[in-house]
């Protein structure tokens, strides 16, 4: 075999599904699995720090919902805004990670602040 994946076997336990329903179903969980990993990763998801109760059944909600916004705000807005970063090591890839729109967010946030203290700096300069 050269290039492509590698042989896989996919299967199911519900003996109705066809093959192609069984990859579907498949193919269907995978932005399920990146939400997951991006507010696990980038969101602190997958290390709380709530001792009560009502804590820890807020986190999971919360860190999901912001996720959600964050890529709401990225397909509407955000990705006019995105530059790809080079990396020689990485040339493959050809949409943003989560990463990628919550530092895009962040850039926005920040630029009206720092465009402002700029300004003031250059103000009390001249």
């Amino acid at each position: 075999m050269t290039g492509g994946r590698q042989l896989q076997a996919f299967y199911s336990t519900d003996l109705s599904l066809f093959a192609d329903q069984v990859l579907a179903e498949y193919a269907g969980r995978w932005p399920i699995e990146e939400a997951f990993q991006g507010s696990k990763s980038h969101l602190s998801f997958e290390e709380p720090q709530g001792w009560s109760r009502l804590a820890v059944r807020r986190t999971a909600p919360l860190a999901m919902l912001l996720y959600s916004l964050t890529v709401l705000w990225f397909a509407q807005h955000g990705h006019r805004l995105y530059t790809p970063v080079a990396r020689p090591c990485y040339r493959h890839k050809v949409r943003p990670s989560f990463a990628d729109m919550l530092a895009t967010l962040r850039l926005a946030c920040l630029k009206p602040a720092l465009s402002a203290t700029l300004r003031v700096a250059a103000a009390g300069a001249s």
